[in-house]
């Protein structure tokens, strides 16, 4: 089978070297015998999809044919929300391609593979949810006792 590998650090994350992420997939791929057709990789927030651009280009090199299936390490690195997994693999099935997440049991060319990633994509999602109500209800926290929230003082004058 031929694939595509796709890769993504955050940008926030400054030492993830997105190598870490194409030697476990490339490693999937030989261990299996399976063709590498080529490789994406971003340096971007998942959320941020105007710096995704090698998503982007991957997505529109579905339409393209050459390969079977997009592979990526975990769910994470491709989506954010269940709406747009999704959507996306609506659109992957559309096109007959395939997706699989290596670390976690998700190859949507099987029934089991479909489920576990309705379900694991809600989790995610969820996780993130969690998170990010707890990151507000720490600075609704800190602000009711008088702390500065945000950027310090020093870093607004300097953007300008």
């Amino acid at each position: 089978m031929r694939v595509a590998l796709y890769a993504r650090v955050s940008t926030r994350d400054k030492d993830q070297n997105p190598e870490t992420q194409l030697f476990a997939l490339r490693e999937h791929c030989r261990r299996l015998g399976w063709e590498i057709a080529h490789e994406y990789v971003d340096q971007a927030s998942a959320a941020n999809l105007r710096d995704r651009t090698e998503w982007r280009r991957l997505l529109e090199d579905v339409r393209l044919g050459g390969w079977e299936a997009v592979l990526v390490l975990k769910l994470d690195r491709a989506f954010r929300s269940v709406k747009e997994t999704y959507d996306t693999l609506a659109f992957l099935e559309a096109h007959r391609k395939g997706f699989v997440a290596v670390t976690q049991p998700i190859d949507t060319t099987t029934s089991t593979g479909k489920l576990l990633l309705g379900v694991l994509a809600a989790v995610a999602e969820f996780e993130r949810d969690l998170l990010r109500e707890r990151v507000t209800e720490g600075m609704a926290r800190a602000k009711a006792e008088g702390k500065h929230v945000g950027r310090p003082v020093g870093a607004r004058d300097k953007k300008k």
